[in-house]
């Protein structure tokens, strides 16, 4: 596998593809990342989106080593994995689970059924955070890792001179609702993802490195999924 930082030269997009960014960030990302696998007729990769315009992708052909619309780095990625050694992490996720036979948002259905039940309003966010963190622990039920609490704080996959703030209690960090269309003259295409970052211990190195290589969760296409892990400071 290989790992690669891509940055995006938006200064040369050109102003139908800046409307396109702007419009329709992921789906744009996905579509301008895979021609840096032009070989490859089914995606290969997964990306996660940094602010700046800065990307984080895992693939299994290292990209182009140059294209007009990045700046390209990239190394080989293949950690040896044991069971039992604590990472840190950090995933951008599309968590779900069905109901009636439909996908539902996590997040919003714990609100829902919160609302439901009739909980206190100020207490819907953590009833939403505690969904999300357990839709997380059953991953690790599926791809050999248990979350470590408390987590550790936030990390940065490349730059190691950043200082980190406090750990929280918490490995979910963030969410959002994203609502894109593809072309205007079609539906809107929706989904929410949950940032976690935090500390997790391997308990299969198999089915974890599984996870690493093929990603978590689902809308892989569009920036979710990229499981990073570090091994943590000593």
């Amino acid at each position: 596998m290989y790992l690669s930082r891509i940055q995006l030269c938006s200064e040369r997009l050109k102003p139908t593809m800046l409307e396109k960014w702007q419009q329709a960030t992921s789906y744009a990302a996905h579509q301008w990342l895979w021609q840096l696998f032009p070989a490859q007729q089914k995606r290969n990769f997964l990306f996660r989106q940094e602010p700046g315009s800065r990307f984080f992708v895992l693939s299994e052909t290292p990209p182009l080593v140059q294209h007009e619309l990045f700046i390209i780095e990239t190394k080989a990625f293949n950690p040896q994995l044991k069971n039992g050694e604590s990472l840190d992490f950090q995933l951008r996720a599309n968590p779900v689970v069905s109901r009636n036979k439909k996908r539902c948002d996590v997040m919003m259905d714990a609100k829902f059924q919160a609302r439901a039940s009739g909980a206190a309003p100020e207490k819907w966010w953590q009833l939403q955070t505690e969904a999300a963190y357990h839709w997380l622990e059953r991953q690790g039920i599926q791809y050999g890792f248990e979350l470590v609490v408390p987590s550790s704080c936030d990390f940065y996959c490349w730059a190691e001179e950043e200082t980190a703030p406090a750990a929280e209690l918490t490995c979910v960090k963030a969410y959002q609702q994203n609502k894109f269309k593809r072309r205007n003259d079609q539906q809107a295409i929706s989904y929410s993802s949950v940032d976690y970052a935090g500390m997790l211990k391997v308990v299969d190195a198999e089915r974890f490195q599984q996870a690493l290589y093929s990603g978590i969760g689902k809308s892989k296409a569009l920036g979710c999924g990229m499981l990073m892990i570090k091994r943590p400071r000593l």
